[in-house]
């Protein structure tokens, strides 16, 4: 019993430190490594600007994914945050945590529909609660 809880204990720190740290910019852009539709990103005429922000903080520091109509857009952490230029019409964003060999349970998701307009810029806010993972429009 002993032995096998020493085991359990060894492999589990040994995964633990298998785990990388989270790469960070001085800026608090999301690094170009964790946006996957790099496009996006860029400003042209006619596109209207949403900005996501990550709140800092003790709750806000696990590895979300943010996406854009069920497409991976991004791996957001807390204190980061991304402008995307889309064209006017009807967005959904959703965002999930990201799971690793660390990280266990049931993976829970927030929703927010965007009726995205021309010229308009938008600012949406992601924060995990003690409730669970929320989304949404700032005003």
């Amino acid at each position: 019993m002993i032995k096998a809880l020493a085991a359990s204990l060894t492999v589990a720190l040994a995964l633990a430190a298998c785990a990388s740290p989270v790469q960070r910019t001085a800026t608090g852009d999301i690094p170009a490594s964790r946006v996957y539709i790099k496009s996006m990103t860029q400003q042209a005429a006619g596109l209207s600007q949403i900005e996501f922000t990550r709140v800092a903080g003790m709750l806000n520091n696990e590895m979300l994914e943010l996406s854009i109509n069920d497409v991976v857009l991004a791996q957001i952490t807390g204190g980061e945050h991304l402008s995307i230029w889309l064209k006017p019409g009807s967005y959904d964003f959703s965002i999930k945590r990201v799971h690793t060999l660390t990280t266990a349970g049931p993976n829970s998701q927030d929703r927010l529909t965007v009726q995205v307009a021309q010229g308009g810029a938008y600012k949406v806010q992601i924060t995990t609660e003690l409730r669970g993972l929320n989304i949404q429009l700032v005003k």
